[in-house]
């Protein structure tokens, strides 16, 4: 055989080879495992708790009305603990009527919820005694009023805007004579002060109101544990030092989440548009329930604060033995926005508070007479622009030593946010006084 023709078979043969290598590159596809979004949220704990409804609805004040005073619990755990107390007790005769007038009993009590709740919610938050066809409207209060002769409790569901009421009646005489003893002896209550604000009244304490000031460890919550839950894909997040308190991460496609290092908060924000669909209330609470709870991540005590089906956008207050707790950093808030059934906003606070630092103070807070008069009074505020009043606590997080302090104070819902009343003195008075 000629040289040249041995050196054109084997270069016909190389030719081939190299072919069906570049076939067989072209061609393949890695075996990468698929991540799914479930299986990242799985794996994912924050080291908190699963909450039920019953445990985040709760309502933001229990009053006992006797002949036009007014009395809560002196310490609000007590209020939690008869609401929780409440959830099992059984209601009968479920049935709804139009109604114009508040019930104006003697004797009763008013439980107020922080929103408008659809009645659909009630068959959660409540035992019934068979299935019940609920109303489509909202309720954002509950009166409970004395059937003497029969020591049982009527239950009367409010609609938010007035027109309707559902009853039921709890025949319950121990129930009966609880409520009944705190009317009668006052036991556990303090005087409450009825404020008019925008046609619905709400109730704050009559007077000098003393809570202790606290200094809390606190455990930071790892920004990764937020990364691999709220990224698809983690191999491709980038992070980027944007200042001294800012972080910035992102894989390019799925989202963005910003690490605030002053309050230990993160927002994460989905780029991607899903297809926008309202959902209706129950199903807000539910889907964001649920996506809260596959990573544990109630690490503080948080209860419903505002829910908006317009936008999809839920919000969860962070509570400290009953009291509200309040920030200027966003860091006591839990937020989330729905895009149809992806999750295009969230926030919250990254720690969790640990046990005590000692050292805390007891503040005596202002009356709350004094509080009324003070905005009533006071050129800064508006009171057409207040829409509730509250004792609460301010946050503050301390980098330096991992903590956090909560300082008792005043709070307003002013022109549709919370902030602590900045007390001044009094200049000018209306009237000219």
């Amino acid at each position: 055989m000629k040289l040249e023709t041995i050196k054109s078979y084997i270069l016909t043969v190389l030719v081939g080879v190299s072919l069906l290598l570049t076939f067989a590159l072209w061609s393949y596809q890695p075996q990468y495992p698929i991540v799914k979004k479930e299986e990242f949220v799985d794996s994912v704990d924050l080291g908190g708790e699963k909450e039920t409804k019953q445990e985040l609805i709760e309502p933001k004040s229990i009053i006992f009305e006797n002949s036009n005073n007014y009395y809560s619990f002196t310490k609000e755990t007590d209020r939690q603990k008869l609401y929780q107390d409440m959830h099992d007790w059984v209601l009968y005769e479920f049935q709804t009527n139009n109604v114009n007038e508040r019930p104006s009993e003697k004797n009763q009590l008013e439980i107020i919820f922080p929103e408008p709740l659809a009645m659909e919610l009630a068959g959660d938050l409540f035992t019934f005694n068979e299935d019940v066809t609920l109303p489509d409207w909202k309720f954002d209060r509950l009166f409970i009023t004395f059937n003497t002769n029969s020591s049982s409790l009527n239950i009367i569901f409010r609609s938010a805007e007035g027109q309707h009421q559902a009853t039921a009646v709890v025949n319950n005489p121990d129930k009966y004579e609880q409520l009944w003893g705190y009317l009668t002896t006052f036991e556990g209550l303090s005087e409450y002060l009825r404020v008019d604000l925008a046609g619905s009244p709400i109730y704050i304490p009559k007077n000098n109101v003393v809570v202790p000031s606290r200094s809390i460890a606190v455990s930071d919550i790892d920004q990764n544990l937020m990364i691999d839950a709220l990224f698809n894909n983690t191999d491709i997040v980038r992070g980027t030092q944007v200042n001294e308190n800012e972080l910035y991460y992102t894989d390019s496609t799925r989202g963005i989440m910003h690490v605030y290092q002053n309050g230990r908060t993160m927002k994460f924000q989905n780029p991607i548009q899903s297809p926008y669909e309202q959902m209706s209330q129950y199903d807000l609470i539910e889907r964001s329930r649920t996506n809260i709870n596959e990573n544990n991540g109630w690490t503080d005590e948080f209860n419903l604060m505002n829910i908006n089906t317009v936008s999809n956008t839920i919000s969860y207050q962070m509570y400290y033995q009953g009291f509200p707790v309040y920030s200027n950093t966003d860091s006591s808030i839990i937020k989330q926005q729905f895009r149809g059934s992806e999750l295009n906003q969230y926030s919250r606070p990254l720690f969790t508070m640990n046990n005590l630092l000692g050292g805390d103070d007891t503040v005596e807070l202002r009356s709350g007479s004094d509080v009324v008069f003070y905005l009533e009074n006071t050129t800064r505020y508006s009171m057409e622009n207040i829409t509730d009043i509250k004792v609460g606590y301010l946050l503050t997080y301390r980098k330096s030593d991992d903590a956090v302090t909560l300082e008792p104070g005043w709070f307003i819902h002013y022109n549709g946010s919370w902030q602590e009343i900045n007390f001044e003195e009094i200049t000018q008075q209306k009237g000219g006084g």
